[in-house]
């Protein structure tokens, strides 16, 4: 049965021994993303309300004077500007993964704007930011978190790491689990939202892991080689086995939209060996093997 199946533990997969198993996995989950024309991160639906967001009134989102007016300044510079200096860069990510925490907490995900599936027009937009200001502050948040994600996987100075791991042994920030508790809200909660949360969450992740830490490099405004800071491993492993128990439950779904959820930060862990090997050790490929089973016979 399932239930006897899911407490056996987990095979291991060797590395040696399964690369042309993470080849199947890497050539499979690309199908499933170019299937689903979901391999980036879409426009929120409300995108055109983010302008007219008035942070002053919003109280329950507890922001200080000081990150009001950072969020202020991120949308009147340039994104590389903001993140040209890591201790800037790092203050705004913490801001918006704020943002998504106090949203969250103040019952953000099951209002109007997590209904909303189609792209709005602008006074549909502001409809939306009157009746659920909570719900379009959580899709200005991930909007902007995984642009500035984006922005620094191209960049050549201040990186993800830089950001998103702190102290002298590079551990993860405390703030990710914002990102979890948006995931956990399963089925009832906002699809734009857990999507974006889980491939942020997926391409923080994997900066940390040790085959991607040692093919990063950075270089200063000089164009000199930056000495890569270390970054814990350890703290993010816990992270990625909750993210990746979340995709794999995705793709036990029969819901295709339920599994789209899935698939971008899916696509962003297999960009590394060690999370390749979390996924096969948690049964996830037999999971995807099933629903690419089912795409094609719909096809």
């Amino acid at each position: 049965s399932l239930a006897q199946e899911a407490l056996k533990p987990p095979r291991i997969i060797q590395p040696r021994k399964s690369e042309a198993t993470f080849s199947l996995i890497c050539r499979s989950i690309l199908t499933m993303s170019a299937v689903r024309g979901a391999t980036a991160l879409p426009s929120s639906p409300v995108a055109l309300a983010f302008a007219h967001i008035q942070w002053d009134p919003l109280g329950s989102l507890r922001l200080t004077a000081q990150e009001t007016a950072l969020l202020r300044m991120a949308e009147t510079n340039p994104i590389e500007y903001t993140l040209a200096d890591s201790r800037d860069a790092s203050m705004y990510a913490r801001v918006l993964l704020k943002l998504l925490a106090e949203a969250s907490a103040a019952g953000s995900g099951n209002g109007e704007v997590s209904r909303i599936t189609e792209k709005c027009t602008q006074e549909q937009s502001l409809d939306a930011l009157d009746a659920d200001p909570l719900g379009v502050v959580t899709h200005y948040a991930i909007t902007k978190l995984y642009d500035i994600i984006s922005t620094l996987r191209v960049g050549s100075g201040v990186t993800i790491n830089t950001v998103f791991y702190v102290g002298k042994e590079g551990v993860l920030v405390d703030q990710w689990k914002a990102l979890l508790r948006i995931l956990n809200k399963g089925g009832k909660g906002d699809a734009y939202a857990q999507t974006g949360a889980a491939v942020c969450l997926a391409q923080i992740l994997i900066t940390a892991c040790p085959s991607k830490q040692r093919t990063s490099t950075a270089v200063d405004k000089d164009g000199k080689v930056i000495k890569a800071r270390p970054t814990s491993y350890a703290s993010a492993v816990e992270p990625l086995e909750a993210l990746t128990a979340w995709i794999v439950s995705q793709l036990k779904s029969s819901s295709g939209s339920t599994v789209g959820l899935s698939i971008p930060a899916l696509t962003a862990l297999m960009g590394s060996p060690e999370s390749r090997l979390l996924f096969a050790a948690s049964g996830g490929i037999k999971y995807l093997s099933r629903q690419l089973r089912m795409g094609g016979k719909k096809q």
